[in-house]
């Protein structure tokens, strides 16, 4: 039904036919009170995250981008729920999203009516790629590794693409993302350092709050010395609130349709530096329920319809099992819940299930995940 009213509202005018009846033209949009038409705008505009087809097969941007096309005025509307939750999947998407920072850059210097404040706007962003001047991606095919390459010519674009990604509460980032992670927070630290007299006084250059770290593999160590050797990087993440892990998403065993069986933890939570995450409060898993014999063909090209299991634990179960080294490897199974249903262990452990399916791939499930419930 949404989408049925997003293509309707995509028409400059209004107009709906029956099988009985001859065509009955509607007014145009234009003539309804500004209010009224602003709200079905932005209505509109919303991005698809829940949608079942793959977001490469179709962009869930898709009615938001066909209505900045309109106008100037539309575009300007638009622009917010474009911006909300930012998907930048691999270092082609990353290529883009900077030029158009650099675009508005120049807009701006022109006082262009097209220029448009992107950091207030961004709330989510997500980046999965091998990007960064201080690894420039050398595991990558040469194709991905040019443009990577390009990816950031100067320093403009770190200058340019710090504020947005540190603006956003909501950080989502691959492990081949964290060199581009320590240049935007080097940048904005020594921002801070020429900025502000009283350093220890001045607020942070960042305004994340939820950090979610995609899988990696169990026999990959984590470089977390990258963030915890320097004083930004160790400030960096003694700052976040919450922290979202996905389980490694190619262990079908990380899927489970069997709560009594219990949640396996990511390997490497056991050398993560918890001590770090000094105001962290919690730390949020999510395992879909897929069954072990799923046909990964099904699960590769047209998705497995699939709840979706939120596993959280405290941040001082977390810390108190790190100071005696003895990590857990599962969470113990809990007892059959239902869809939208919640049961509360205690106050360290509890489960969510979603409420709704989530048309899982194995190429872009976590992304669904992290946009639609973290």
């Amino acid at each position: 039904m949404i989408r049925a009213l997003k293509a309707g509202f995509l028409q400059t005018s209004l107009a709906s036919y029956s099988l009985a009846m001859k065509p009955i033209t509607r007014f145009p949009l234009t003539d309804l009170p500004v209010e009224l038409a602003l709200i079905i705008l932005e209505y509109a505009a919303r991005p698809t995250f829940d949608q079942a087809d793959l977001y490469d097969a179709r962009s869930p941007y898709s009615s938001a981008l066909a209505l900045c096309r309109v106008s100037k005025t539309v575009r300007r509307v638009v622009l917010p729920e474009l911006l909300h939750t930012i998907l930048l999947p691999d270092s082609r998407h990353v290529a883009k999203f900077v030029y158009a920072l650099r675009m508005q850059k120049a807009y701006g210097e022109k006082g262009n009516d097209l220029h448009f404040e992107y950091a207030p706007r961004v709330h989510k962003i997500w980046i999965v790629s091998d990007c960064g001047n201080l690894a420039p991606a050398q595991g990558l095919p040469h194709t991905h590794r040019a443009y990577a390459l390009k990816l950031f010519e100067s320093s403009l674009d770190i200058s340019l693409l710090a504020p947005i990604l540190l603006a956003a509460p909501y950080l989502a980032l691959g492990w081949t993302s964290l060199d581009l992670l320590v240049e935007c927070l080097e940048y904005a630290w020594k921002f801070r350092v020429a900025t502000h007299v009283d350093n220890e006084q001045s607020p942070l250059p960042w305004n994340t709050q939820t950090l979610t770290l995609s899988c990696t593999s169990p026999t990959t160590s984590p470089r977390w010395e990258r963030l915890t050797d320097t004083p930004h990087g160790s400030a960096f993440l003694g700052s976040i609130s919450h922290l979202s892990i996905n389980p490694y998403v190619c262990d079908h065993k990380s899927h489970t349709t069997d709560l009594c069986r219990g949640h396996r933890l990511p390997l490497w939570m056991k050398i993560t530096p918890w001590a770090y995450f000094k105001s962290l409060q919690t730390v949020f898993l999510p395992y879909p329920r897929i069954k072990s014999s799923v046909d990964q063909f099904a699960l590769a090209f047209t998705g497995i319809d699939s709840h979706v299991e939120l596993l959280t634990l405290s941040a001082s179960l977390l810390r108190d099992h790190c100071a005696c080294d003895c990590i857990p490897k599962e969470i113990k199974g809990f007892t059959e819940i239902g869809p939208g249903e919640e049961c509360i262990r205690s106050d360290d452990v509890r489960l969510k299930v979603s409420d709704s399916f989530i048309r899982w791939y194995t190429r872009d499930g976590w992304e669904k995940v992290w946009a639609c419930m973290l």
